[in-house]
């Protein structure tokens, strides 16, 4: 998931109207055919995925009512929120009933990863918002406009819902994000849906979303819905993508992917695989489908490749997925074979931390300094307290002084965590400064 960003507010710059009728009729159409090339040209070769492992095995899992797991949703929890579990979050669920919205959390991509104690975060009964059959599918973002996480679920198939939280495991109801009504009068499921910053600069929408539909003729395919500020939100009227002869029935799981400077929507199909097509930034003209990834067949890695998430760090490009039959899934990963070019940069911070006295109570102050050639977020943290600092400037510095309870302080620690995005690679690295004893 390509993650959020603050942006001015857009301009709507109009959309073509589409008749109903011209809806109606292009359900019935076997696959989506492209208007016009999309306006990024895909210069580099896509990655080959190679399989790694499972990750929710199930006899190892504290909360498995139903033994399988779907629609995994990676977050950078490191990041955004203050004093995460690990640097990674993972969100999953079980999609027969009763579901229930879960989570993982690791230090590294790679795992291993660590189930929270107390799922599911979110269940299928949350008085006085719901009672329904199953919740499923979570996708989690970060809202920039609102500083806090969102996470989008459905709960049942015929709406996606959505809850916010400040640290990933307690959350608060926010309300219906797309339902059945909102596609028109043949869709009889909307869920399954995916988030991500509004590509188009010119768009006076902030977030887009895909999802899927299912319609009366027993066909999914996807949809996109844009939103102002991930609450409320309007569906466009056509699907994006519907299937075709390489689907074998259906489409789902869709995904906004960049790759080498290109943008893709990729998404899984009821032939087992998952796939690719180049998207433009408006979010309206497709390419043609090609094969992103399939399983082998060999040993542990057989059966179908779904609701693809796709995750970049510094230690290279990471493929979650739910492996296996539907309604029998787990959630696996695989790693790029070949990883995108790296940019030659590399985080460089450096921190010194003082103690001091005021007024005869004991403080600590933490210097970092951004040696790096790109802004940097800056989390420092002590045993008087802990400071986020967002958007440090090249050569800048952030600077905080914590103030104590008492007039002697022990020896100790500062840890400066650094976080920076650049071409699309996140970046992170701790580091920590020591300061002295002190007695005012």
């Amino acid at each position: 998931m390509i993650p959020l960003t603050s942006q001015p507010p857009k301009r709507w710059p109009g959309r073509l109207s589409v008749l109903l009728a011209a809806a109606l009729a292009l359900a019935l159409v076997p696959a989506l055919a492209p208007s016009s090339a999309p306006s990024a040209v895909a210069a580099d070769p896509l990655p080959t995925f190679a399989f790694a492992g499972e990750i929710t095995v199930p006899e190892q899992l504290d909360y498995n009512p139903t033994d399988e797991f779907i629609f995994p949703s990676v977050f950078h929890a490191g990041e955004h929120l203050t004093n995460p579990l690990g640097e990674w979050y993972l969100y999953y669920a079980p999609h027969d009933s009763p579901g229930g919205i879960s989570m993982m959390y690791s230090d590294s991509l790679a795992g291993p990863w660590t189930e929270y104690a107390s799922n599911p975060v979110i269940s299928n009964v949350w008085s006085p918002n719901y009672s329904v059959n199953h919740v499923s599918s979570p996708d989690a973002i970060w809202n920039a406009q609102e500083q806090t996480m969102f996470l989008y679920f459905h709960g049942g198939n015929d709406q996606t819902r959505y809850a916010t939280t400040d640290d990933g495991v307690t959350f608060t109801y926010g309300g219906t994000a797309v339902t059945n009504a909102m596609g028109g009068a043949t869709t009889t499921e909307t869920s399954y849906a995916r988030v991500f910053t509004h590509p188009d600069p010119t768009s006076s929408f902030n977030y887009g979303m895909f999802y899927m539909e299912n319609t009366t003729a027993n066909s999914r395919r996807i949809r996109v819905a844009e939103s102002v500020d991930g609450r409320s939100w309007v569906v466009r009227p056509t699907p994006i993508v519907t299937p075709g002869s390489l689907d074998q029935g259906n489409v789902s799981g869709a995904n906004l992917w960049e790759w080498g400077g290109q943008k893709y929507i990729i998404y899984h199909a009821s032939s087992g695989k998952t796939f690719a097509r180049t998207i433009d930034d408006t979010l309206s003209t497709v390419g043609a489908p090609v094969v992103l990834h399939a399983s082998s067949g060999v040993g542990e890695d057989t059966g179908r490749v779904a609701a693809p998430e796709i995750v970049t760090d510094d230690t290279g490009t990471y493929l979650f997925y739910e492996s296996g039959a539907r309604l029998k899934a787990t959630i696996s990963y695989a790693t790029a074979v070949t990883t995108p070019p790296q940019p030659a940069f590399a985080l460089k911070t450096t921190a010194t931390a003082t103690s001091s006295c005021a007024s005869g109570v004991a403080r600590i102050t933490v210097d970092a300094l951004n040696g790096s050639t790109a802004p940097n977020d800056v989390r420092v943290t002590t045993p008087l307290g802990e400071k986020k600092f967002t958007g440090v400037g090249a050569s800048g510095h952030a600077v905080w002084t914590f103030a104590g309870s008492s007039a002697s302080l022990a020896a100790g620690q500062a840890t400066v965590k650094s976080f920076a995005r650049v071409d699309g690679v996140a970046y992170n690295d701790t580091i920590t400064a020591n300061y002295p004893a002190i007695s005012c």
